[in-house]
């Protein structure tokens, strides 16, 4: 049982960070470049990215965020290379290669590499996969990169 209790902690930690990304606080993002398509509906922050507000932090290579056709609302937020993101509240991390949030189809996709590091336990595998209607998760591997569990007694 006791197994189970990371990767229940990580479907918290996606679930308060989209909470949190989504509040009124709003969120700054800060980079060394920004390029704005406004007829492909995105802006797209590059080099040394930081997102932040009072209780998350990302960063990655490059934050892309994409716009509904019809409405200034947001379709999608990706996250490439170097991507990590810490609850400061919790001091919950995950790490991964790139990460996709599409708002409408309500899934988080984290990719190559991916860490997660909560309370001293550790998931890692290739892909990390979470489906928010449905409140699932699933943490897959790949031949060179199996999903591993570290848990520690806290």
């Amino acid at each position: 049982m006791n197994r189970k209790i990371p990767f229940f902690i990580l479907i918290i930690f996606i679930l308060s960070f989209l909470n949190t990304s989504a509040s009124e606080s709003g969120i700054t993002i800060i980079s060394n470049k920004l390029s704005v398509e406004m007829n492909k509906r995105k802006s797209i922050f590059t080099g040394d990215v930081h997102a932040y507000n009072e209780t998350l932090k990302v960063w990655s290579d490059e934050m892309t965020i994409k716009l509904k056709t019809e409405k200034d609302e947001i379709k999608e937020i990706l996250a490439n290379g170097n991507v990590k993101i810490i609850r400061l509240v919790e001091g919950s991390e995950i790490y991964g290669d790139a990460a996709n949030y599409s708002l409408e189809e309500e899934i988080i996709i984290i990719t190559g590499n991916v860490v997660v590091i909560e309370n001293g336990n550790l998931v890692s595998g290739n892909e990390l996969v979470v489906d928010l209607k449905s409140s699932s998760s699933i943490m897959l591997g790949s031949d060179s990169n199996r999903v591993e569990a570290v848990i520690t007694n806290n």
